[in-house]
């Protein structure tokens, strides 16, 4: 068994910059997405989801003045993570696109357009879903590029060409996508951590990088 204290503690020495990207916080923010394969989610996920949240909630109503509102402001990214990581820990979900040929071609969906609408920054392709950090460019009228274009265009093509080699056909994702604005250095700290650790809080493996589905773009983030 993993030890994912250790590890998480080893982990936290680490600290992630943004290299050549001075207004980044300025006019045009990072991006952190995620989306999932399409599938029904197992009772006892749904039931454990459902008994976190409870908890979450009793615990809210204790609290009053700033704590209570602290707690508020941290209540998305809290719920995410919690389902996140029962759909990394759950044997009875699909398990599909950490294998390599899969894996190519979802990472070669969010290779076609680097540095054209977006700039790449990290990802972690994980059996069953997947987490990437953009910087969507600005195209010639000041506006960034359309997020909902740009995840479309990864569904489609991961969509065909998945279902091509697997000799399927029909939806692959589910279509609800997470996506959450990384407002400040210090949150995009956290959002880097959060998608590179994503494999080793699964107990895939004990070190980030040792995860064939995990990708850091040095060039930017160091």
């Amino acid at each position: 068994m993993h030890d994912h204290n250790n590890i998480a503690q080893e982990n936290q020495k680490f600290r992630y910059r943004s290299r050549n990207l001075p207004h980044m916080f300025d006019v045009d923010k990072p991006i952190f997405i995620t989306y999932r394969l399409k599938f029904a989610l197992p009772q006892k996920v749904i039931d454990a989801y459902a008994q976190q949240k409870e908890e979450w909630f009793i615990q809210l109503n204790k609290l009053a003045g700033e704590e209570h509102q602290e707690m508020l402001r941290n209540k998305d990214t809290r719920f995410f993570a919690w389902f996140d990581a029962l759909l990394a820990q759950s044997p009875d979900v699909p398990r599909l696109l950490h294998r390599e040929e899969i894996r190519n071609i979802i990472t070669e969906s969010f290779k076609r357009f680097d540095g054209v609408r977006y700039r790449l920054m990290a990802y972690s392709i994980m059996p069953n879903h997947v987490h990437v950090l953009i910087l969507p460019k600005l195209q010639e009228d000041g506006k960034i590029f359309s997020l909902q274009h740009i995840v479309y265009t990864w569904k489609k093509f991961t969509a065909n060409t998945i279902n091509k080699r697997l000799g399927r056909s029909g939806s692959l994702w589910q279509r609800e996508v997470y996506d959450r604005l990384v407002r400040n250095e210090n949150e995009l700290n956290k959002v880097v951590d959060y998608i590179l650790q994503n494999p080793v809080k699964a107990g895939l493996v004990n070190e980030w990088k040792e995860w064939p589905g995990n990708y850091l773009n040095e060039d930017v983030l160091g």
